[in-house]
């Protein structure tokens, strides 16, 4: 008898109850198998059954199989069949707690056609530990429990996009993940330990140091804070504000990488949520292991001259990519002046004189005099045309950079709209004729072209 280990291709059922199965071999080539007669013999009736069925389940899940054979009447008659599987069932080995943030996840299929050689189908992910080390962990998508595997892999993917952090068991000998959870609110990478800070890109550096590996997945990203928007339409806060300059670490690779080369060469403003890492039971902000520089790029001059030194390098874990004047549709207000329109006119915020109804004096809100009011904002424009949209029907004026503008009305006579053609810094003003108090006043500005 002979023995061979292939892949089931196809199974054919022909008259008289003959099934014949063809296999891929170990070497490529294809060989036919067949199993006599189902309906003959009843008392191995079940038996040729059981090869069927063995035949079936190895086809529909590309599972290889090992025949034993022998020549029957001119074909080779299946007098043995073992199915051999791919999945991990070996019980786990020493297992590690690890904390990190996820940097790439790649899914690997491999169908070699020796059934011996076969391997699982698995995912590659590579992860930044708490430590600041990189770490490169399996996992295995074939276990027993596929929708275990395909849960993990969605939590891992999720991770990478969120900038979560997660809890990994590993096995230690072979770096292969047995559980996946996202990072708890004592982790080194949990949002309670991270802040939000927005500026622009000063530098962005490789660590290379061929004495440490670890180290060498890792950029350093010198970073000058701004001050962050307030409210809708990219509102300044009109606060003091002093800036810093920033040193962060960023996995080389990552989407986040990118994104800081984006900002660099293109001088965009970003936002970044980064962390101080701090490893469990040290309160002290933990450096890389193994030739990050201890003595960060020296900064600007300008902003030395400030008093702002760099700082401990912070790990990045999120980053926001934003348009010239952080939006390229709407302007960036500076200063927004709407007195007129909420008190009314300067100094007339109450009646003149004692009302002779009631013993309280009476504001304009009150009494509902109307008044011509205005709206005052100063804002910095990117090149294009505005739309500028008024929640009222009439009694409209509109002046942009000194110049006053035509106003439409919508379809529904309910909104007033005016056009310009801005770059640059720009004096909106909008005058509203028959104000009262009681209104609400709704201006929307935003670039159409």
């Amino acid at each position: 008898m002979a023995v061979n280990q292939g892949f089931v291709q196809k199974i054919e059922v022909n008259r008289g109850g003959r099934v014949t199965a063809t296999l891929i071999l170990t070497d490529g080539t294809t060989a036919a198998y067949t199993i006599q007669d189902l309906d003959a013999d009843p008392e191995r009736f079940n038996e040729r059954l059981s090869k069927l069925g063995l035949l079936r389940d190895a086809m529909n899940r590309a599972e290889p199989v090992e025949i034993e054979h022998d020549t029957v009447n001119g074909s080779e008659e299946i007098e043995r069949i073992v199915r051999i599987t791919r999945d991990d069932i070996a019980p786990p080995t020493a297992l590690t707690q690890v904390e990190a943030i996820v940097i790439s996840v790649q899914v690997t299929a491999q169908n070699l056609i020796a059934a011996g050689l076969d391997s699982p189908d698995i995912a590659t992910v590579q992860l930044v530990t708490s430590d600041l080390t990189t770490l490169t962990c399996t996992l295995n998508l074939q276990t027993p429990e596929r929708l275990v595997a395909k849960a993990q892999l969605e939590i891992l993917v999720g991770a990478q996009t969120s900038g979560d952090s997660v809890q990994l068991t590993v096995q230690s000998s072979d770096n292969t993940i047995t559980a996946v959870a996202l990072g708890g609110s004592d982790t080194a990478f949990s949002r309670g330990n991270t802040t939000i800070v927005a500026g622009f890109v000063e530098t962005l550096s490789l660590i290379a140091d061929p004495a440490s590996s670890s180290a060498s997945g890792f950029a350093t990203v010198t970073f000058t804070t701004a001050p962050d928007f307030t409210g809708p339409g990219n509102t300044v806060a009109q606060s003091p504000f002093t800036p810093t300059l920033l040193t962060f670490l960023v996995a080389r690779g990552s989407q986040a990488y990118d994104l800081f080369e984006i900002g660099l060469r293109d001088n965009l403003r970003m936002r970044v949520r980064c962390g101080a890492v701090v490893v469990r039971g040290d309160k002290n902000p933990q450096t890389p292991s193994g030739g990050v520089p201890s003595a960060p790029p020296a900064a600007p001059k300008d902003v030395v001259a400030a008093g702002n030194q760099p700082s401990t390098p912070q790990i990045v874990l999120g980053v926001e990519l934003d348009a010239p004047l952080s939006s390229a549709s709407r302007p960036v207000w500076i200063v927004i002046s709407r007195d007129s329109l909420d008190c009314g006119p300067e100094d007339c915020e109450c009646t003149p004189g004692v009302p002779s109804s009631d013993l309280s004096v009476k504001t304009l809100r009150d009494l509902h005099i109307p008044y011509t009011a205005i709206w005052k904002g100063l804002g910095c424009f990117n090149r294009g045309v505005y739309r500028f949209q008024i929640n009222q029907s009439s009694g409209v004026k509109l002046t942009v950079c000194g110049e006053k503008r035509c106003i439409y009305q919508s379809d529904d006579k309910t909104v007033s709209f005016g056009y310009a053609c801005i770059h640059g810094d720009c004096e909106v003003l909008v005058e509203l004729e028959n104000w009262t108090c009681d209104k609400d006043f709704e201006i929307d500005v935003y670039r159409v072209r």
